[in-house]
């Protein structure tokens, strides 16, 4: 995912949705789903589907530490385009997250 007005943002926040990406699997959460997210931040472990108390202290780190992030990039590039470049992670991640339908 390039961005050629923010390639450094695009980059971290990409890094940052790989990992949650990682470890949402690794925890079977579907972080899109209503609710989830608020559940996680609140140490509510039974949002996952498969027992993993490492990786779900790992994700809830990051759920948080993102928060930070998104912040500091609505600061630096402005909302509309870290809007931009999220719908954009966000796209990629989904698309990657759903089962392959080809075969």
């Amino acid at each position: 995912m390039a961005n050629d007005r923010n390639p450094q943002w695009s980059r971290h926040l990409e890094s940052i949705a790989e990992e949650l990406l990682h470890l949402s699997i690794a925890c079977d959460v579907r972080l899109r789903d209503p609710g989830v997210i608020e559940r996680i931040i609140k140490n509510d472990d039974t949002v996952c589907g498969r027992k993993n108390e490492h990786g779900f202290r790992k994700l809830r780190a990051l759920v948080m530490a993102t928060y930070d992030s998104l912040g500091k990039s609505i600061d630096r590039i402005g909302p509309e385009e870290t809007k931009k470049v999220t719908s954009a992670i966000a796209a990629a991640m989904q698309k990657r997250r759903e089962p392959d339908t080809d075969g």
